[in-house]
């Protein structure tokens, strides 16, 4: 049963026994998905926010639904269910999720191979994700070496023949369009590639030695080259891994490093003591790290392909997890601390990718040019692409205290180091457009000390037609390489230099909401420095002039 509390007036209704919350904003829109032991005990924590994911739900928070369950290990289930189902974003997730790619075994005839990224309805047989389509299309080409299976789409039956085509010829595919190989010769060459997909460790070979032993036996030689051919390249990848015990050991190790609302968790799979392979996979959280490896263990329990899991920090839900995944793999799984001296090993080296990567992606973004400043660009007819967005504002009463505003967006975020007042000098009575032109003036002539030499690519003035007039004016005065627009206030309307028509956008358009963030933001700053300039005066005065 599903009940409703508002939050946080009704907290004292919540029961104290296991379940989900579900955590819903203003909009009625699901922001979060938790499960707790206790959920009186866990849902009230956030009315008093010490890390960084609490303080930022905090403000968000309107509603809390919640589902008793029987158990901690149901609750896990459903908590995966509705995570699923939602997709809230304040739980774990891959960044740019659809360009995580997948190797697909379809269920057909014929099975063939491909790459995809997303998990559709359709059936087959999924591995990954894996951090890039590049990772995918190597992998591919390597393994079809060794398991030749066909990657097209063609409809094979056993009555119509095909002329095989070039990649028979260079060894990535088997033929069975052409009928080169038997149909059960076929599906065990895809059975034993399931197979080393899912195991990624030298079991695969002592299969595919007795077969060949077998095809030797049967006088079948061409069958016995082509698994003499498999067990050479299987041979060849695990000879190049990085050997970290010579010990037979098999485990894969999970760790993570957080920074902000960004995260990298670092899979690493260990098979007959060699390194075989090491994932990264970069994650919107504002979790923990036991939280942030639990739920990505959840979200992907595809990577849970070891009876053994290592992970560096104690995990509160570890039993249920293991029950879970149990179920999900079709084996069991152990959830272990890192202690011994491979795992150690294993797990130093995995922090220091972990790190890299977080570190390489974050420097990455912050040079990158997001999506909303190209399309503003596009909608707007800009010269520029806004990097630098200058918004202005004045404010008054009529013609008192008159000050006006400039505020700064780089790359789409706020930039408060460069944030500017001015208080108006050379204006008297109530005439904003004379106020907006002696600010534009002082800040662009760059007469006064502490502006910027850095001229901006858009300036967003608060405004109408009459505002923007005013900014080209000062643009022409000056010559300045900068873009001009006002932004209306009741409609909405965007006034560029191009047209004497406004433009109207999407209510939820991305630029829109940009924009309206510059404006609202150089209003707030303006007024606040109104305020505190009225508030001084009366203080000096004792009384208003």
């Amino acid at each position: 049963m599903q009940n409703s509390l508002k939050f946080p007036e009704e907290l004292e209704f919540l029961p104290d026994s296991s379940g989900v919350y579900i955590l819903k904003d203003k909009e009625n829109k699901v922001i979060y998905v938790g499960k707790a032991k206790s959920l009186k005990k866990r849902v009230s924590s956030y009315k008093n926010p010490k890390d960084t994911k609490g303080k930022a739900l905090f403000s968000r928070i309107r509603t809390i639904e919640f589902i008793i369950t029987e158990n901690p290990d149901e609750a896990l289930l459903l908590e995966n269910n509705l995570i699923k189902k939602f997709k809230p974003p304040f739980n774990v997730r891959l960044v740019d999720d659809e360009n995580y790619p997948y190797i697909k075994i379809t269920d057909e005839e014929y099975p063939k191979i491909q790459k995809v990224y997303r998990i559709r309805g359709e059936k087959g047989n999924y591995f990954g994700p894996f951090p890039h389509g590049k990772a995918v299309d190597t992998t591919i080409k390597t393994l079809r070496k060794i398991f030749p299976i066909r990657s097209c789409n063609l409809k094979i039956s056993e009555e119509k023949k095909y002329q095989p085509c070039m990649l028979y010829q260079i060894g990535l595919c088997s033929a069975p369009c052409a009928h080169l190989i038997s149909k059960v010769d076929y599906i065990k060459t895809v059975e034993n590639l399931k197979t080393f997909l899912r195991s990624e460790d030298k079991s695969i070979i002592n299969t595919l030695a007795n077969e060949m032993e077998k095809a030797k036996r049967e006088l079948q030689f061409e069958r016995a080259i082509i698994y003499r051919d498999a067990i050479n390249g299987l041979n060849a990848i695990f000879s190049s891994q990085r050997v970290i015990t010579e010990e037979n050991v098999n485990f894969d190790l999970i760790t993570g490093e957080i920074k902000g609302d960004k995260s990298c968790v670092v899979k690493v799979t260990i098979r007959n003591g060699r390194v075989v392979s090491l994932y990264p996979f970069i994650l919107e959280s504002l979790e923990d790290k036991p939280t942030l490896i639990e739920q990505f263990l959840i979200s992907y329990s595809q990577h849970a392909t070891s009876e053994k899991i290592y992970v560096d920090c104690s995990l509160e839900n570890k039993e249920a997890l293991e029950k879970f995944l149990k179920e999900k793999t079709g084996h069991k799984v152990q959830i272990v601390k890192a202690k011994g001296k491979a795992s150690k090993k294993v797990l130093e080296f995995a922090k220091e990718n972990a790190k890299l990567h977080l570190e390489n992606y974050l420097k990455r973004k912050e040079n990158e040019t997001p999506k909303v400043l190209v399309q503003m660009k596009e909608i707007l007819s800009l010269k520029h692409i806004p990097i630098r967005i200058e918004g202005y504002d004045i404010s008054n009463i009529q013609g008192k205290f008159a000050v006006g505003s400039m505020v700064v967006f780089t790359r789409g975020k706020k930039d408060k180091d460069e944030y500017r007042r001015f208080r108006i000098k050379f204006v008297e009575g109530p005439n904003d457009y004379a106020m907006l032109y002696e600010v534009l003036l002082r800040r662009f002539m760059h007469n006064e000390e502490g502006f910027s030499k850095e001229l901006p690519n858009l300036v967003l003035i608060d405004g109408g037609l009459g505002q923007l007039e005013v900014g080209k004016k000062v643009k022409e005065i000056l010559n300045l390489d900068v873009d001009f627009i006002s932004l209306a206030k009741k409609e909405e309307l965007v006034f560029t230099e191009k047209s004497n028509e406004p433009i109207r956008l999407e209510r939820d358009s991305p630029v829109l909401k940009l924009l309206q963030q510059v404006r609202d933001e150089s209003h707030r700053f303006a007024k606040a420095y109104f305020k505190e300039l009225h508030s001084k005066i009366i203080t000096e005065d004792g009384n208003e002039e």
